[in-house]
């Protein structure tokens, strides 16, 4: 009885051995044919950065099997895509693309992604950061009033329109000064201020006058020089402004007296002190004819406004004053 019992275990055994081969040869037989007829395929960025650059020049470089065309597509956090991808066929399995980063390209990460016909597709994920530009100020225009002495000497308004083109670098401690130049190109004159700051992608208005002994000699244009002293990243804050309206003297309603308006603090919790101002005033085609500079009266709470008054020399027509830009800066401290 054992001895048959042992027959029966090895001719199982025999039967088991005999269905596994089997298994495997059919398994081989549906896998070896199909392997070794198809075409390899792939997609991978052969060159990325793992940083992008607010209006850089970079390039992204996609390998791709077998030879395709290929598309790149670049999407930043805002959802805005990058311009001026065109598709790009592989040459030696490579396909580049080299672009400027767009300048408003929004900070964070971005989803950079390469299609290529027949080859597939991938994707991946980059940062991008801000460039660093200079704080360069650029005078956007310029313009004045003469009034011819009355009891005393002659008097100029004058107002300038500078702008901050860094979009992310603040100008501190601006040096101004204006040249009044005669038609024989011999300077009449000068004036000079100092700006405690104009901020990062903003416009400023300066505003002053100055008076001559006697009559004033005859004025063909405005020269200006602006220094910066001292740059930093952008954070200075610039009060808000609203509600402007022009005043005319009280004593002499033929000339401009004032422009008046109201100063808010934007902030929640800071308080706003020493605010300085100063207007442009212009005619009713945007023409700069004058200006002037004045002071807040008091410091402002978080989230509070006051109203202003800046008085101006009675220099400029209140038949071409139309209109006023006021810029104010001041410093921010906690309550």
């Amino acid at each position: 009885m054992p001895h048959a019992d042992t027959k029966d275990v090895r001719r199982n055994f025999m039967i088991s051995r005999r269905h596994y081969v089997a298994l495997a040869a059919a398994l081989l037989a549906v896998l070896l044919p199909a392997s070794a007829g198809a075409r390899v395929t792939s997609v991978r960025f052969a060159s990325l950065p793992k940083r992008f650059v607010q209006n850089g020049m970079t390039s992204v470089v996609a390998s791709a099997h077998p030879a395709s065309v290929c598309s790149l597509s670049v999407r930043y956090a805002d959802g805005q895509s990058q311009s001026g991808l065109g598709p790009q066929g592989t040459s030696n399995g490579h396909a580049k693309w080299t672009f400027r980063v767009s300048g408003d390209a929004a900070p964070g990460h971005a989803k950079v992604a390469v299609s290529c016909a027949p080859a597939g597709s991938v994707q991946r994920s980059v940062l991008v950061v801000g460039s660093v530009i200079p704080a360069r100020i650029a005078v956007v225009k310029s313009g004045w009033s003469v009034r011819q002495p009355q009891f005393a000497g002659g008097r100029v308004s004058y107002g300038v329109i500078l702008q901050n083109t860094s979009p992310n670098q603040d100008a501190l401690q601006v040096y101004t000064l204006v040249n009044f130049v005669g038609p024989d190109s011999k300077l009449v004159g000068s004036a000079t201020t100092n700006i405690a700051g104009i901020p990062a992608g903003q416009q400023f208005a300066l505003g002053g006058d100055i008076t001559f002994p006697g009559f004033v000699p005859p004025i063909a244009r405005l020269e200006i020089v602006v220094h910066i002293d001292r740059r930093q990243a952008h954070s200075l804050k610039m009060a808000t402004i609203s509600n402007i309206y022009l005043e005319p003297s009280q004593l002499e309603p033929p000339w401009l007296g004032a422009v008046d308006g109201e100063v808010s603090n934007p902030e929640a919790a800071l308080l706003l002190e020493n605010t300085s101002l100063s207007t442009v005033v212009f005619d009713a085609a945007g023409n700069v004819i004058g200006g002037g500079t004045g002071f807040a009266g008091a410091p402002l709470p978080p989230a509070s406004r006051e109203f202003f008054k800046i008085m101006l020399g009675n220099d400029i027509p209140m038949s071409k004053a139309a209109s006023a830009m006021v810029s104010a800066i001041g410093s921010y401290r906690a309550p």
